[in-house]
């Protein structure tokens, strides 16, 4: 990418050199430059002391070199802080040159924007210290706002956690891409929670508890409503049926879930959200209670910069700092206030904070990340109330047109900024922060576990234990003050008050989960209770409709049963009939075939006899034949021949060997016929006839 820059005009240029100071001694300047000469020894210390510091970047804009290569092979002049109270960039002075001396976060940092940009600091820095900058510029309020405009307009770049305000940006200073966070707190050193005997209910607040209460008896009746719709009523009685479900909800809190195993789809969805519900909330209670008990959690009365000067405390300021002109510029009243504390360094301020030499110090965020873990500066710090003013601190580069210093800024910008997104900055800080670490409020167990503890509490925001509270004015706290300033302030606790005045309830610890934050927790068991009651009515309704339709299959089933049943009682009494009738019949074929058998025996005997008759008779007549046969041919009633006979006969019955009859009924001994009034019984042999009377053919 080349960039295109506008030249600035000739006139607008010289207008600027002449309006610029020719000479100046303020500072060590003459003539616009260090006057290393005049400069005692030791003020600054580098490879760099004694050569000339800015560099021109304007020939960038006359070739329109490429904007990311506008770096490479320069050397740029560098101020960087060093010495005691600002570890960031280590520094031995007595040591030669290496890629160890020197070294530090902010090296690292400079590294790898060399290795990015292709320029070179080592060769060419300057280091000073908290002492350089009170004889270079003056102690005081502001000295170190002058101390940035003696470095931006003397080297290429101000290296320092410089803090952006207004001021600054309207003195022509230019940040860069922050790696600092400036935010403004106050720090304290938090009170050990005092005897409190309902410490178990610190994990949630009063209407947290009462939603609680009432989910319990809600989630009793809804368990007792689908019981019933299960029928499992048992025979208790109502009250005794909700004492049973009170109690078996007070238990699944507990994370003992006695409930009866249910028997429908509602039922389990029920119980299932129930039981989801009741783990959410016993876990994290356990966890919030845990919190509070082993982290003895720390409290501070203190909410803001002026209810620590109405209650008269030392306050401990780095001075001359921007966080001292940022707290006038925001409480102009604090310019006249007279227990400021101003120390040379901030690890100064956290020192006096543990000694008691002030009572409460005002200082940035980071640095309370920093010192608030180690232990040597207590493990009791809290930051105090919420962040007075949010800022951000970098490098510092000045904007200047005659040496196209936009050039230097701009392409500084882009590597800074790709630090932080790729992630470097954060591995800085994650290993700046490590190497601290030797003695800190860190336990073992959270070594173990990867968790480092910058102290035993963190209070930010709104939610935080002291912002809502509210100290007495200066009015009421008017009475001479006892031994000890720090034991008066400590018992303003007691007088705690929420954010509108009102008394705070229970133990005053705004740690405790809001119902605002647990309202997810609660709405997702009325989701599922709402769920599971609807479908109860679902299954209710559906059971009430397939009951019915089994009472109609049912009543079909039972007139099909008793038109089958009719059916059957007419079949079962046919066949009775039937057999009844078959017996019967039987019987009285029996009973005719005995008949007969009586009849045709009786029928035999009488033939037997009429036979015997006949026989006797027939040879009665034979003796008579013999006896009238000479007579025979003289009877001209008959005619005879020597081959047959015909003769008639009149009302004679005569037996004959061969007798055939022409006319008559036959009959037998099993086909019996009633003879004919009007016949006579023949029997010849085994046949028996009738024949017409006074009709005989004799062969």
């Amino acid at each position: 990418m080349v960039a295109t820059f506008f030249r600035v005009a000739s006139s607008l240029l010289l207008w600027l050199f002449i309006q610029s100071p020719s000479a100046s001694v303020n500072g060590y300047i003459v003539n616009d430059l260090i006057d290393w000469d005049s400069m005692p020894e030791g003020l600054f210390v580098g490879p760099g002391v004694g050569h000339l510091q800015e560099t021109d970047f304007c020939d960038v804009v006359r070739q329109k070199t490429e904007l990311l290569d506008a770096l490479k092979g320069r050397n740029l002049s560098v101020a960087i802080q060093y010495g005691p109270g600002f570890d960031f960039f280590v520094y031995n002075p007595d040591a030669p040159l290496s890629m160890a001396n020197p070294r530090g976060m902010i090296a690292t940092m400079l590294d790898e924007l060399a290795r990015r940009g292709g320029f070179f600091w080592r060769d060419s820095f300057v280091a000073y210290d908290t002492n350089t900058v009170n004889v270079l510029v003056g102690e005081g309020a502001g000295k170190w706002d002058r101390m940035l405009n003696w470095t931006i307009s003397n080297f290429d770049l101000s290296v320092d956690k410089w803090i952006l305000t207004t001021e600054r940006l309207e003195n022509e200073t230019v940040f860069l891409h922050s790696w600092f966070d400036a935010g403004l707190i106050l720090v304290d050193q938090g009170d050990q929670a005092s005897l409190n005997w309902l410490g178990f209910a610190a994990p949630f607040d009063g209407y947290v508890w009462l939603s609680i209460a009432g989910t319990l008896f809600l989630s009793a009746v809804f368990a007792m409503a689908i019981e019933s719709f299960e029928g499992r009523r048992d025979g208790r009685s109502y009250a005794w049926w909700l004492g049973d479900h009170l109690y078996f909800s007070n238990l699944a809190i507990s994370q003992h879930f006695v409930f009866p195993s249910p028997k429908t789809g509602a039922g389990r969805l029920f119980l299932s959200s129930f039981a989801f519900w009741s783990m959410l909330i016993g876990a994290t209670y356990t966890a919030n209670l845990a919190s509070l008990l082993v982290e003895n959690a720390l409290a501070s009365p203190i909410d803001s910069i002026e209810s620590a000067m109405e209650n008269d405390l030392r306050i401990c300021i780095h001075e001359g700092s921007a966080s001292q002109t940022i707290m006038e510029s925001l409480i102009p009243k604090s310019r006249i206030y007279d227990k400021f504390v101003g120390t040379l360094t901030p690890e100064i301020m956290y020192q006096n904070l543990k000694s008691g030499a002030c009572d409460i110090l005002l200082g940035t965020r980071q640095e309370y990340e920093i010192f608030g873990s180690q232990s040597k500066y207590g493990c009791n710090l809290v930051q105090a109330g919420t962040e007075l003013h949010a800022s951000s601190a970098s490098f510092a580069i000045e904007f200047d047109p005659l040496n196209c210093d936009s050039v230097l800024a701009y392409v500084l910008n882009i590597h800074m900024n790709s630090l932080d997104v790729d992630g470097n900055l954060t591995k800085y800080w994650n290993l700046y922060l490590e190497n601290i670490q030797q003695d800190t409020c860190t336990t073992e167990e959270d070594q173990l576990m990867g968790i480092r503890r910058r102290r035993m509490i963190e209070t930010d925001g709104k939610d935080s234990i002291e912002a809502n509270v509210k100290l007495p004015t200066s009015s009421s706290s008017s009475a001479a003050p006892p031994p000890s300033r720090r034991n008066k302030r400590r018992k303003l606790i007691s007088t705690v008050s929420s954010g509108d005045g009102s008394p705070v309830s229970g133990s005053g610890n705004d740690e405790a989960l809001t119902i605002s934050g647990m309202a997810g927790i609660f709405g997702l068991h009325a989701v599922g209770s709402a769920l599971s009651v609807l479908l109860a009515f679902y299954s209710a309704r559906k059971k009430k409709k397939k009951r019915h339709k089994a009472a109609v299959r049912k009543s079909k089933m039972l007139v099909e049963d008793n038109n089958s049943f009719m059916e059957s009682e007419l079949n079962v009494k046919y066949l009775s009939m039937k057999r009844e009738m078959t017996i019967q019949m039987n019987n009285m074929k029996l009973d005719m075939m005995a008949q007969m058998d009586t009849f045709f025996e009786l029928h035999r005997k009488s033939l037997s006899d009429s036979t015997a008759d006949l026989d006797m008779e027939h040879q009665h007549h034979q003796q008579q034949q013999q006896q009238q046969r000479p007579l025979a041919a003289n009877n001209s009633s008959r005619e005879a021949n020597r081959n047959n006979v015909v003769g008639q006969v009149s009302n004679d019955t005569v037996q004959l060997s061969n007798v055939s009859v022409d006319s008559g009924d036959m009959y037998d001994d099993e086909f019996f016929q009633q003879p004919p009034a009007n016949s006579r019984e023949v029997k010849t042999g085994r046949n028996v006839g009738r024949v017409p009377n006074n009709t005989v053919q004799l062969n």
